[in-house]
């Protein structure tokens, strides 16, 4: 689809049929962008299925983690433009938001935010006490990762930390007992979040250093290979080792391994961002996802 400009804000989509006046509101809560949400969610997703619940019970939740996502990713793309709204301006790609361009208050942008928040906790309300506080416990990370690029050179933890709470989330959502492996499985998703929001990052890596904007695009440049195919090693092998701690079968470590092929195949087209589209690279990260969650659901399908 065109773009305006250099903005990351598409023109045209399924969202052309709603009135002219709500279209700012889709792009505020990036629902004309499902990457985000895709993303965010889908850590939840295959952590699931590892559980012990049954097959109906866990297609339940996974649509209750599907809506939760949605709006929660909104709350939080809210809050991130809140706190760079100033930066946004300056930057090419995002100087067309609605809140770096006007269109939307500051205030108006918090009512939207409390709307956004009260469906989530509404999602929230479905699942058992325990969980409320495990996700509940999350929201001084949402609201410190938006900071982070003003007091760290490496931001990208803060978002691997903060996307990653799907994983304990849906862990605790189906009664299960803690222990070692789901720790490797948050650590593995959050490294994963670290390799991938580092090609996101590429897209103003050059506006961002002019700047002083700090991320780890930025501060991993002359060894950006490195830090990206770092970061998804420690994410394969960390998925293997928690499969194993949370005794997934075999189907599970086909999975991990054809993610592993597609993590080499990203850091491969990471040496020439010319020719290879940084954004592109980044979406393709749903393709891991997935094949985790067919994994992981394909559990209950064997003998």
């Amino acid at each position: 689809m065109p773009k305006q400009n250099n903005s990351d804000i598409l023109q045209d989509g399924w969202w052309s049929i709603f009135p002219k006046s709500s279209i700012k509101w889709i792009r505020l809560g990036r629902f004309d962008r499902p990457i985000g949400f895709w993303l965010l969610l889908l850590p939840g997703w295959w952590v699931l299925p590892l559980t012990s619940l049954d097959l109906l019970n866990c297609v339940k939740l996974m649509f209750i983690f599907l809506v939760g996502s949605i709006v929660m990713r909104a709350a939080g793309c809210t809050i991130n433009d809140m706190w760079d709204k100033d930066i946004d301006k300056k930057i090419s790609r995002t100087n067309n938001r609605p809140l770096a361009n006007g269109e939307i208050s500051n205030l108006k942008a918090s009512y939207f935010l409390i709307t956004m928040l009260l469906i989530g906790f509404f999602c929230l309300y479905q699942l058992n006490v325990f969980t409320w506080f495990v996700a509940i416990s999350a929201i001084p990370l949402i609201i410190i990762y938006p900071l982070a690029k003003r007091f760290t050179k490496w931001p990208q933890i803060f978002l691997g930390l903060t996307f990653s709470w799907a994983v304990p989330t849906a862990w605790s959502s189906a009664n299960e007992e803690w222990n070692l492996g789901i720790l490797m499985m948050y650590l593995a998703t959050m490294f994963w979040i670290i390799g991938y929001d580092t090609i996101y990052g590429c897209q103003d890596k050059n506006e961002d250093e002019v700047l002083g904007v700090k991320n780890s695009a930025v501060s991993a440049k002359n060894f950006l290979n490195i830090f990206v195919g770092s970061s998804y090693t420690i994410t394969f092998l960390l998925l293997l080792l928690s499969g194993y701690l949370l005794n997934a079968n075999y189907i599970w470590f086909i999975g991990v391994f054809l993610c592993g092929f597609h993590y080499v195949n990203q850091v491969v087209k990471l040496k020439n961002l010319e020719n290879n589209n940084p954004l592109k690279i980044f979406k393709s990260n749903v393709i891991p996802g997935l094949i985790l969650t067919v994994s992981a659901l394909s559990t209950h399908l064997t003998f």
